[in-house]
């Protein structure tokens, strides 16, 4: 252990005696010192436009372009550098004889060289730290624990990096060629992942021997087994290599002997890649204070409720729409990251893919296939995705696995239990990621441990269906499978009724779509039957057909719909913009700012039926009673024509304790805001209403249904920098810095010329 220190010692001495170790460093703290100042002037500018700057730390040092992706960006340049002669120039200098001759091991000589590189690796990587203590004292609630586990990745990376350097540096004396051959071999890593994906051992491997992305964990905030055990696996398979050859020179071993160490050292590693790459054998630690790595505890209470193991078997036909989302063989280590952070609390979970073709019926009636057989486009994608024909199962061979044909042979998952009890999840088309995320994932899984709630929609008096996929229809939000938004895959077992009969005891929330016509006596009284018992429901109203409606949401609910409402707006008045109030957002999930209704009313409370109101989202505008034609006709106020101007509830959430329940109802003054067209219309490139069912049908089920996947907010809230701060900061991290790193650099070549 002395000798390698002694070593070190000496590498180092030539590394700050040489002027290139000092360039590294100027150029290093220059071009960062930019970029961090680049940073705070738009911190600094979000300040003097908005009064603050939140998810500062996420600009500075998180996203793509900050601090630590700029430094793992320069480490390509900078690293080859600086390690293309520390073994070279031994064998060029004729040096290396003095080392084989005095009482030294290769190993020693390695790893003191491979010593020194990694303390100029923490001096160079070191220097950023000035950075985020700076940031740490200019951010309110710095999340010190997640930007310091993102330093300690770039700093691992740079330290294998190093290692390859050294590796090359052993192969040849000239520098230039070392520095060449150390980016090509960096780049190589790079890119292994990609090879051998269309066989599973040899994918495996190569994708753990890619050392791109590999920082990206610990820049997340997230401290992984396999992520931290590979920096110093890779480091250590390179220092082998290095030793390797500084034995076959020292000893002239032949070249198949060399060959074959070098082959059982990389045999060695492939063997930790799939030890330490399993899940069972992983250990995990998120260092954000908001756990944005982990599952949610509502997620996390689930999976722990699901005993024994637990089978996810994607079905994948190679001519659906959409199918390079899932395209062979990239979806195999893909689907792997889907269900990473549950397969951390559950590591028994077992991954499969089985690839098909077979027509969808919904795509061959729309004509959206050509003349072709599904064989011939499957074939053609076998052929261009390298995935074996033989393999492919054919529509008759699926049917034997699973029936399909309730999903229209789409993209599905079957997450199926030991007991045999399973559940779908989908792959979507519209309404929000085509990819299944937590909350999707987390209510399938929801699905095989507990009862659902059953949600009902009315038919019998005109209603919108959720059998409508027309514009506006409510497909999208009832039973359209192919929708995110939509209910079924929310959690909720649906059904449609007529009043006609008494709702059925098994449900617990009725919607009631803009009814158009009178209820009959029988109606009426299965309505009052179901709100007596206590359970929930959603009533959309039209303004349209307020005559009709009024006369029992009055006497029921104590509420009635306005005529419409219009704004002033030059654009569409009769569009209303409706901001939510600052109570619904604390108690609905994924409450927007702002709803949209193309054509809404306000909601009146005209009697006292023993509800506690809550405003959801309100609206100042003023009762439109002449103007029918918005397109062409000039719209104002007229209160000598009976309208009214003030601010409305719009949407209106109402509760109180019925039958021994918490009874929740919500009344809307629109019924298109959740119609198929509007959930796809953007407004000024904003979506307001895409999350809205989402929203309300999370409080009428009391959190049973959809899953809330909110997190903690970031406990940043605000940045302190001013003009003059800025200027000072600018001066401090551009100039003077670099300056007292050259003079340093002058004061240790002068005292070293001096002796």
């Amino acid at each position: 252990m002395r000798m390698i220190f002694r070593i070190a010692r000496k590498e180092l001495e030539l590394l700050f005696y040489s002027p290139m170790a000092w360039l590294l460093l100027l150029c290093f703290l220059v071009q960062m010192g930019i970029a961090f100042c680049g940073f705070y002037s738009h911190l600094l500018l979000n300040v003097e436009q908005y009064g603050r700057s939140t998810g500062a730390s996420n600009l500075v040092f998180l996203s793509q372009r900050g601090m630590w992706y700029t430094i793992i960006s320069m480490l390509n340049l900078y690293i080859p550098l600086l390690t293309m002669g520390v073994v070279g120039r031994e064998f060029s200098s004729g040096s290396i004889k003095l080392l084989y001759s005095s009482p030294v091991k290769n190993s020693q000589i390695i790893f003191g060289k491979y010593l020194a590189l990694v303390v100029y690796a923490l001096v160079l990587i070191g220097t950023s730290l000035i950075y985020v203590v700076y940031a740490g004292c200019t951010i309110e609630g710095f999340e010190w624990g997640w930007i310091l586990t993102g330093w300690l990745g770039v700093f691992l990376l740079a330290c294998t990096y190093m290692a390859v350097g050294l590796f090359i540096s052993s192969l040849t004396s000239y520098q230039l060629v070392a520095a060449l051959c150390t980016f090509l071999v960096l780049a190589g890593l790079s890119i292994v992942g990609n090879f051998g994906q269309h066989y599973e051992l040899i994918r495996d491997i190569t994708h753990w021997l890619s050392i791109a992305r590999r920082a990206d964990p610990f820049i997340l905030g997230m401290l992984c087994t396999e992520d931290v055990l590979y920096f110093p696996i890779m480091s250590a398979m390179f220092l082998t290599f290095a030793i390797i050859r500084l034995r076959a020179v020292r000893q002239h071993l032949p070249f198949y002997s060399v060959m074959l160490k070098n082959i059982g050292v990389v045999v060695v590693v492939c063997v930790l890649a799939l030890i330490t790459s399993q899940p069972i054998f992983k250990g995990y630690k998120d260092m954000t204070k908001t756990q944005r790595n982990t599952l949610l505890p509502v997620s996390q209470e689930i999976v722990k409720q699901l005993d024994g193991g637990l089978n996810i078997t994607a079905y994948v036909n190679v001519v659906a729409p959409f199918y390079d989302d899932v395209r062979y063989p990239s979806f195999v280590l893909e689907q792997r990251k889907i269900f990473e952070k549950y397969t951390r609390f559950k590591p028994e979970i077992k991954l499969d893919i089985v690839y098909y073709y077979a027509e969808l019926e919904e795509e061959r009636k729309r004509g959206a296939y050509d003349k072709r057989s599904a064989w011939e486009r499957a074939r053609e994608v076998c052929e261009r995705d390298g995935l074996d024909s033989t393999k492919l199962l054919d529509k008759i061979a699926i049917d034997k696995i699973v029936d399909l044909s309730e999903e229209d042979y789409r993209i599905v998952w079957q997450i199926k239990r030991e007991n045999g009890d399973w559940e779908w999840l989908r792959h979507f088309y519209y309404g929000g990621p085509r990819m299944p995320q937590e909350g999707e994932i987390t209510m399938a899984l929801k699905r095989l441990v507990v009862d659902m709630p059953k949600m009902a929609f009315v038919e019998g008096q005109e209603e919108r269906s959720i059998l409508d996929e027309s514009v506006m229809g409510y497909s999208r939000v009832g039973n359209d499978k192919k929708s995110v938004t939509s209910l079924w895959n929310q959690g909720f077992d649906i059904a449609q009724i007529s009043l006609e009969s008494p709702v059925p005891d098994d449900i617990t929330l009725l919607v009631m779509a803009a009814p158009r016509e009178l209820l009959t006596e029988t109606e009426w009284r299965n309505l009052t039957l179901y709100l007596d018992r206590g359970d929930d429901m959603l009533l959309l109203l039209e303004p349209e057909y307020r005559e009709i409606t009024n006369e029992w949401t009055h006497e029921l609910l104590g509420v009635e719909v306005t005529p419409l409402l219009v704004q002033e707006r030059k654009i569409e008045p009769q569009v209303l913009v409706c901001p939510t109030t600052e109570e619904a957002r604390k108690k609905l999930y994924r409450l927007t700012k702002a709803v949209c209704l193309p054509m809404g009313g306000g909601i009146e409370v005209v009697a006292n039926r023993g509800f506690e109101l809550f405003p959801i989202a309100t609206c100042d505008g003023w009762t439109e009673l002449e103007t029918s034609d918005f397109l062409d006709d000039m719209v104002c106020f007229n209160s000598e024509a009976g309208e009214v101007k003030k601010q409305f509830n719009t949407l209106l959430g109402l509760h109180r304790v019925k039958n021994g329940k918490k009874q929740r109802i919500i009344v809307v003054g629109d019924v298109d805001c959740l119609s198929n067209g509007e959930l796809e219309m953007r407004r000024n490139n904003v979506t307001y209403n895409s999350g809205l069912i989402i929203s309300l049908c999370n409080w009428l089920s009391d959190g049973e249904a959809p899953i809330n996947v909110n997190r903690m907010p970031s406990p940043e809230v605000n940045v302190h920098v001013t003009e003059g701060s800025y200027k000072f900061m600018q001066g401090l991290f551009v100039f003077a810095i670099p300056l007292c790193v050259l003079g340093l650099y002058f004061f240790v070549w002068l005292r070293r010329r001096s002796r």
